[in-house]
């Protein structure tokens, strides 16, 4: 099912979520960019990861840095989540109920 990125905006995506956050890391497009029928609205990503919280939290500000510099300054929101170590919140619930895999 197609997202409301160009192919472009989703290789960056896939590229620096692998190269922060693991070879094996598996990315989601959630919210309205999700849905071709929406317009307008940030870029809701989550992202599925082994690296431990410490790793996540230094990684995301890394990964948003250089995702700003690779397809523009956009209004994005980074959920992280690593179902190993962290408790299952309301958000992740949703991201991967409603989330496209990209």
């Amino acid at each position: 099912m197609p997202v409301r990125l160009t192919d472009y905006e989703i290789k960056a995506i896939k590229e620096l979520a692998k190269k922060f956050f693991g070879e094996d890391s598996k990315v989601f497009i959630f919210g309205s960019r999700a849905h071709l029928e929406k317009r307008g609205g940030d870029i809701d990503i989550y992202i599925e990861t082994k690296l431990s919280i410490k790793e996540i939290a230094k990684n995301k500000i890394k990964f948003l840095a250089e995702l700003d510099l690779k397809i523009g300054e956009q209004k994005t929101d980074l959920v992280v989540f690593n179902p190993l170590v962290m408790k299952k919140e309301l958000i992740h619930k949703v991201a991967l109920e409603e989330g496209i895999e990209i």
